[in-house]
């Protein structure tokens, strides 16, 4: 195992670190504005020009399954990250033997797949997210435990804190989140996702880097799940999570048959003006992932009505 004393960051490349993010989707994208307010260069692999992050700001193409391609990548960077879980175990542990800084590390990635999820449940009153970010010197915080509501299958809209926990689930279920970020050692942000039956929550899964489910918190909290992430993979001091507004509601925009997502601002933005729109450049058909939109407030009900009726506008279920 890497020694604490090993995981410290001494000497960078350059004046500030440089981080490698493996994937350039949409979540990587959403890291390079915090990075580079940090002074931070960040570096997506991407598989593609088009991928999303890619578009935005220099990045290098490459095969992630391809080992030597991503030693070659992990040469230029001071840590390396993901955006996505698909990057093959023995990848990552090669790197680690060629004395990368994978963050988080192959043990995580292996320890996460154990007895640490109950059996899915289909019988369930919701569903939440709560997301976690740890640091090599185990400083650790969470964020409000996020409700997610789902749309076929697909998450559409989370609120976050999530209005229907008390107080004690809340704080126990942000304690359940808490104890495996440290089990499995974690290093980065994480979504644990869970669901809650009365008045027992049980987890389903685990996401070893920021998820769509914590998008709220560009918005809604005092540090972004992506600037957190940041900071805790390069083991800076954590920035706090606290919430800035009662109430935050996200909501998804899945493409469908409109294509065009500009002229729909005209009227939501006039409509309310305090709507944040986050688009990801991904080619707006049907079922893809074309963007967020988030909004925060005391009055839970307005919230969730402005989300709707944004979702519903932008998608072209309802016209001028």
């Amino acid at each position: 195992m890497v020694s604490q004393a090993a995981n410290k960051i001494t000497t960078v490349k350059s004046e500030f670190p440089v981080v490698g993010v493996i994937g350039a989707g949409k979540l990587a994208r959403m890291m390079v504005a915090p990075a580079t307010a940090l002074g931070i260069k960040l570096i997506p692999f991407a598989s593609s020009q088009a991928d999303s992050a890619a578009q935005i700001t220099h990045c290098v193409i490459g095969d992630y399954s391809d080992i030597e391609a991503i030693k070659k990548f992990a040469e230029l960077c001071d840590v390396v990250t993901f955006e996505h879980e698909l990057v093959p175990l023995h990848i990552i542990k090669a790197l680690e033997v060629a004395g990368v800084r994978v963050r988080p590390g192959s043990h995580t990635f292996e320890y996460s797949r154990e007895e640490l999820l109950t059996k899915d449940l289909t019988d369930f009153d919701y569903e939440i997210s709560v997301m976690v970010a740890r640091s090599p010197h185990a400083q650790a915080t969470s964020w409000a435990p996020t409700q997610l509501i789902k749309s076929d299958g697909v998450l559409s809209v989370t609120i976050s804190p999530a209005p229907l926990m008390s107080a004690e689930m809340s704080e126990q279920s942000q304690k359940i989140a808490l104890d495996i970020a440290a089990e499995i050692k974690l290093i980065g942000v994480m979504a644990v996702l869970m669901c809650v039956k009365g008045e027992n929550v049980f987890v389903n899964n685990l996401v070893l880097h920021p998820h769509v489910s914590g998008n709220w918190s560009i918005e809604g909290s005092q540090t972004s799940q992506f600037e957190q992430h940041i900071r805790a993979i390069l083991d800076l001091p954590l920035g706090d999570p606290t919430m800035l507004d009662d109430y935050v509601v996200t909501g998804n925009i899945i493409g469908k048959d409109k294509s065009d997502m500009y002229r729909p601002y005209l009227h939501l933005m006039a409509r309310n003006p305090s709507l944040k729109f986050h688009m990801y450049a991904n080619e707006v058909r049907p079922g893809s992932e074309v963007g967020h939109i988030t909004v925060v407030g005391d009055d839970l009900e307005n919230l969730q009505t402005e989300i709707h009726h944004a979702l519903d506008y932008m998608s072209g279920e309802i016209e001028e």
